[in-house]
């Protein structure tokens, strides 16, 4: 007679270990319910614990700032606030109806995501598309 659990079975060396360990989250029904869907349209059935694996194991956590890279950082953030306060003060010049000789916003438009970018180096976080999109729909489908 034929042992049912030997027939078909792998080997215990291809076994992955069984996963004891418990980690308990707490969810709105409605995160719930958006996670659910998303582990749904990522072919996961309704298996959160699955998802919530493939989440952090696929995603990039970037390491804290190196201390050589923290003044740079911090020195772009002031850059990046006093690129908001000239904008800011731009557009309400603008609406008061002063005239302005060349209109910079376009320029500081296009200078915001480089700064952000920058700063995102110098944290080591990566420039890849797909991370960054990836990222975004778990964002928008958490809130």
């Amino acid at each position: 007679m034929v042992n049912k659990k030997t027939l078909g079975s792998r080997s215990k060396s291809k076994l992955k270990p069984k996963r004891t360990s418990h980690i308990s989250l707490r969810l709105t029904e409605s995160e719930k319910e958006n996670w659910s869907a998303l582990a749904e349209a990522a072919g996961l059935g309704n298996n959160l614990s699955k998802l919530i694996r493939y989440c952090v194991e696929h995603r990039h956590i970037a390491p804290p700032v190196p201390a050589i890279n923290s003044a740079a950082y911090t020195e772009l953030g002031r850059i990046g606030n006093n690129i908001n306060q000239v904008t800011y003060a731009i557009n309400r010049a603008v609406k008061m109806g002063f005239a302005i000789a060349v209109d910079p916003r376009p320029e500081i438009s296009d200078l915001k995501p480089l700064l952000l970018e920058v700063k995102q180096k110098l944290v080591g976080l990566p420039d890849k598309p797909e991370e960054e999109a990836m990222v975004k729909t778990l964002n928008e489908e958490s809130k």
